[in-house]
């Protein structure tokens, strides 16, 4: 007899959302979905939308003194300060954080994945890799051997990160960039899509371009 599935809330009823419940609907039961935006469809799927964070902190109190739901927090990339900070709040009313990983996606026997990272279909996370809290490897994207990802980073669809490659705390890696080894990507430091980086990244710094030169500074 199989073991019935556990109890999943998450965090955003965006396009994340969706990847989310396809990655996650053989393992958990997902109970609902949390978003502060009231354009956010009322139901995806049977999944209910459960509102905004006010009604969170009423229907959590239902757990008072019970086991408390898994979660995970769906928002995407160039949110990473966002993510980071609705995970720990959540995870604050004692309810479990999850790792989600697609069963076509490899991460290595030793790599290590934060709690709340999310590894999406076809996507890899190679030998001695180090991957931080809430961060996003996406569909198909490649995070080789002995790489260090920090908190809040995303790495976007197809983007190959080679071996020894550093990546600071809420930076974004996005579609189909390229990052040669032993480069470290500075913290909130933005990569465009399709961007060859052959040297390292300052912190906040915006790059595009084969080679990646600097265009601008993000702004928090």
């Amino acid at each position: 007899m199989s073991k019935p599935l556990s109890d999943l809330i998450i965090w955003g009823g965006t396009g994340n959302f969706k990847v989310l419940c396809e990655l996650l609907k053989t393992q958990f039961r997902i109970a609902g979905y949390f978003d502060n935006n009231p354009d956010i469809p009322k139901e995806y799927r049977g999944i209910p939308c459960l509102g905004n964070r006010a009604a969170f902190l009423d229907w959590v109190r239902q757990f008072d003194g019970t086991e408390k739901p898994s979660f995970i927090v769906s928002i995407g990339p160039g949110y990473g300060q966002v993510r980071l900070d609705v995970h720990e709040e959540i995870k604050s009313f004692g309810l479990h954080p999850i790792t989600a990983v697609h069963r076509t996606a490899f991460v290595a026997e030793n790599a290590r994945l934060g709690e709340g990272s999310q590894v999406y279909a076809n996507a890899a996370v190679c030998v001695d890799a180090q991957v931080g809290r809430a961060c996003i490897i996406n569909t198909g994207a490649s995070v080789d051997h002995e790489c260090v990802l920090g908190d809040g980073v995303s790495v976007g669809p197809g983007a190959r990160l080679a071996g020894l490659v550093q990546v600071g705390k809420n930076a974004d890696i996005y579609t189909g960039a390229v990052v040669l080894p032993r480069i470290r990507i500075g913290a909130g430091a933005i990569v465009g899509a399709g961007a060859v980086v052959l040297k390292d990244v300052p912190d906040f710094a915006v790059v595009a371009g084969n080679p990646a030169r600097i265009i601008k500074e993000r702004r928090e």
